[in-house]
């Protein structure tokens, strides 16, 4: 076979199309939709069961409770054939919030309607069916539908006297609806108020999230602060001890930075850091951390990579930042960096890591700059170190 063939096959067979994140987003959005299905599925399981109870104690009579429990079968599989055919998708309320609600108060009634003693089980699975439909944003709706179901139950009241005549049980009927129509409103307001402090909370948790995420941040360059930089060490060091995986730290620092603050001013000085920093994270792999330790120190953890893989990334910073054009021209000439890297040790401390690619970082910067220097795995002697937030 020829190799050109091979060499396309196999790129054929291993080149896959990433989904879009819009496409990400619609299917968990219908997986959420389907257990939301689910719980309600259970919900009229449930209600079937109860009225099990109801027919072992003689208050309903077998024909209703088979007719109660094909509806909610049947309920349950359109709903389900439905969900799963991306059918739903079609509708204004891909939920069916409002159709899963008026599916289950018809099972509701027809029930109480055919045995009138399970009006006591009607009105707690009633409201239970008001608050989950409410609990998915869809208040209003809810809100007309459960007043419209309180009438239906009226109607049906006084449709079950006019071919009965029972007084006893109209009277029983009409409390049953008095009830209802008291104490509906306060559920929708209560349910309402808890919609307004759930999305309170959100809201509030959205704040403090952009507050930590700004913590976390460089004020100047816009990079990970070194508060960020120590946690994420840290944390790469659980990960590694937990899964075996090699990970590794560079220790970038600006070769004779400080001349740039001496030939201008420090504002120029901070350019030249949000430059540099901007470069770096444009040319930053996505499993990277990088962050400002400090000055003109600069850290890169690099998940998933040995050594010689940080040595090579160290190396290609260093040749892309060498092309680097700055927004002032110095007699210093083009930007350079010296980089120190350093793989981490299992069971080492992370301080110990770290002191290793600082020591890498010294070597090359008395090596003449410009550099990339491994640490030999040895531990230095010449500094101690001790990384706290």
């Amino acid at each position: 076979m020829n190799p050109r063939d091979v060499a396309q096959k196999s790129t054929s067979t291993t080149t896959q199309v990433p989904a879009s994140p819009h496409t990400a987003h619609s299917g968990r959005r219908q997986r959420i939709r389907m257990r939301r299905f689910a719980f309600a599925s259970v919900f009229s399981i449930v209600f079937v069961g109860v009225m099990s109870l109801f027919y072992a104690q003689g208050k309903v009579d077998g024909d209703t409770l088979a007719h109660a429990a094909l509806f909610v079968l049947a309920f349950i599989v359109a709903f389900y054939f439905i969900f799963r055919t991306g059918i739903n998708l079609k509708f204004s309320d891909p939920s069916l919030t409002g159709l899963q609600f008026l599916a289950a108060v018809v099972t509701m009634l027809y029930v109480v309607y055919h045995a009138p003693d399970t009006r006591l089980a009607f009105t707690p699975f009633f409201f239970v069916a008001v608050m989950f439909g409410m609990l998915r944003r869809d208040s209003r709706k809810i809100a007309i539908l459960g007043f419209a179901s309180v009438v239906l139950f009226v109607l049906l009241t006084v449709l079950r006297y006019a071919n009965n005549h029972d007084a006893e049980i109209l009277r029983l009927d009409m409390l049953q609806c008095l009830v209802m129509a008291v104490t509906l409103p306060w559920i929708l307001f209560l349910e309402g108020h808890l919609q307004r402090l759930h999305q309170g909370l959100a809201d509030v948790r959205m704040k403090l999230e952009d507050i930590e995420e700004k913590a976390a941040r460089d004020e100047l360059t816009g990079v990970y602060n070194r508060r960020a930089l120590l946690a994420a060490m840290h944390d790469s060091k659980l990960r590694s001890d937990v899964t075996g995986e090699p990970f590794s730290i560079c220790m970038i620092d600006l070769d004779l930075f400080k001349r740039y603050n001496d030939e201008f001013d420090h504002l120029t000085g901070d350019q030249v850091l949000r430059t540099f920093a901007r470069a770096v994270m444009d040319g930053l792999r996505t499993t990277d951390f990088f962050g400002r330790y400090g000055g003109e120190e600069f850290v890169q953890i690099l998940p998933r990579t040995p050594l010689a893989g940080a040595i090579a990334e160290a190396e290609r910073l260093r040749g892309q930042l060498g092309k680097l054009e700055l927004p002032v021209t110095s007699s210093i000439g083009r930007l350079t960096v010296s980089i120190g890297v350093a793989e981490y040790v299992p069971k080492e401390s992370i301080e110990q890591t770290f002191a290793r690619a600082d020591s890498a970082l010294y070597k090359a910067k008395h090596l003449g700059r410009d550099r990339v220097e491994a640490s030999d795995g040895s531990a230095p002697a010449h500094k101690a170190y001790r990384l706290s937030l």
